[in-house]
């Protein structure tokens, strides 16, 4: 029963920021953010001062004891001149990003995946680059529709996987008898215009495959190839892949955000490694 308990406690603090807005709002919830939000947007008081996007967020053990601790350390900074809330914050996103960045690590949920990622500097900056190139940091309000997985089991095992809605349009797996990672990452088909990439990819063992899952967007394409996380930076500077991606990603993004629909992979989803990542990004760490 105890562990029944705990498990329950598991969730989300958020920070939360409006364009309209001079204060955050910190909170917690044991549900995706991503169903939260929506609700903040479209209830009073919040719905008037937003709309509101995730600026920082963590996934812990205990929500409710972090999201007290939160409200306790920031009490003097408590909005008080708007009525029927109790978690508008008078204070900058920084600061209340840098508190996140405090909370106890024991409350820190997958914190030594987190650990192992940053341990490998080729693997950790190529993720910051992927992430910076497809742009994927624009969406963080829909975390639970996107997925970021680190150190799955899948297939024998791969360092990540990165699904967007129902299927993966990233991965690397983990090297076996004595072969290389295998990458694959999908894309638009607009990619075949590009004759270096076909060219580059198989001198790599690699292949192009075309509507590699059956609910793929029109015009998908699986890239796969083999090589270290070197090689995988390098195929992302190849002329039109960044194009290819875009296309690709951000129209099966916008597709999940009119449909507002959790991914069946959602439970895997690795919320402190985005934030870690995001925080690193946004520093020039990575």
């Amino acid at each position: 029963m105890a562990s029944e308990n705990t498990k329950r406690l598991e969730g989300h603090i958020y920070v939360l920021a409006s364009p309209v807005c001079e204060y955050v709002k910190i909170g917690g919830t044991d549900y995706a953010p991503l169903k939260r939000i929506k609700e903040i947007n479209s209830c009073e008081p919040y719905k008037s001062l937003g709309p509101w996007s995730l600026h920082d967020f963590r996934q812990v053990a205990d929500w409710r004891k972090v999201e007290h601790a939160l409200h306790y350390t920031f009490r003097s900074k408590l909005v008080k001149s708007v009525a029927g809330q109790k978690e508008l914050f008078a204070l900058s996103c920084v600061e209340a990003s840098r508190r996140l960045e405090q909370i106890d690590e024991s409350l820190v949920l997958k914190k030594p995946k987190i650990d192992r990622m940053f341990q490998d500097q080729e693997f950790s900056s190529f993720l910051a680059r992927l992430f910076r190139f497809a742009a994927i940091l624009n969406w963080l309000d829909l975390q639970g529709a996107w997925t970021f997985s680190l150190f799955p089991a899948t297939n024998g095992g791969r360092y990540y996987t990165l699904n967007i809605g129902s299927h993966e349009v990233a991965f690397a797996t983990v090297p076996a008898n004595d072969r290389p990672p295998v990458h694959m990452i999908h894309m638009d088909r607009l990619v075949h215009d590009f004759k270096e990439v076909s060219s580059w990819v198989r001198k790599r063992s690699g292949r192009l495959k075309n509507d590699n899952y059956t609910t793929g967007l029109y015009r998908s394409t699986s890239v796969f190839f083999e090589g270290n996380f070197d090689i995988a930076l390098e195929f992302l500077s190849l002329n039109g892949v960044r194009r290819a991606i875009i296309a690709y990603w951000t129209e099966a993004l916008i597709e999940l955000q009119e449909t507002g629909t959790l991914s069946a992979y959602s439970k895997h989803h690795n919320w402190n490694a985005v934030a870690e990542l995001k925080k690193r990004i946004t520093s020039k760490e990575l």
